[in-house]
């Protein structure tokens, strides 16, 4: 990384502090930009930090427990909302929603089954032509019997 300094003094500055207080901003459920700014390092440092082996499955484990810090907070805002303050709330409660179904889709993501049609109309006709193709098959079987 001769050619860029900034990102190899924020690797640096992320190798310096401790894994835990890292990990805890993302727990938090700050944003990456959010802790760039804090820690006053490019976001393309952060990236190759959080893509590093060791650190990878410890910054999803957080996220997944931001996740749930998150569904809480939909609860909260729901019940503290004012009727004048609704479509506020709303808003609220969707986006924190969304970035919870994205950080741990295991619980929080809608499970989408594949989609099932079932017609009646077409159900008696099968079963009406399944009649008809039996009465056919007895009438063979007398004539032939």
């Amino acid at each position: 990384m001769a050619g860029q300094p900034k990102k190899t003094s924020d690797l640096a500055v992320l190798d310096s502090l401790k894994v835990e207080e890292i990990v805890a901003m993302f727990e938090a459920g700050k944003s990456t930009a959010r802790i760039c700014e804090a820690l006053g390092i490019g976001r393309r440092a952060l990236e190759i930090w959080c893509e590093m082996p060791d650190n990878e499955h410890k910054i999803a484990r957080a996220r997944a427990r931001a996740a749930d810090v998150l569904a809480c907070q939909t609860l909260e805002i729901a019940d503290q909302a004012a009727p004048e303050e609704s479509n506020l709330a709303r808003v609220r409660i969707q986006t924190r929603q969304w970035v919870a179904e994205r950080w741990k889709p295991s619980v929080y993501a809608q499970q989408r089954g594949p989609a099932v049609n079932i017609s009646i109309g077409g159900l008696r006709l099968d079963a009406l032509r399944h009649v008809e193709v039996v009465q056919d098959a007895d009438n063979v079987q007398q004539v032939c019997g």
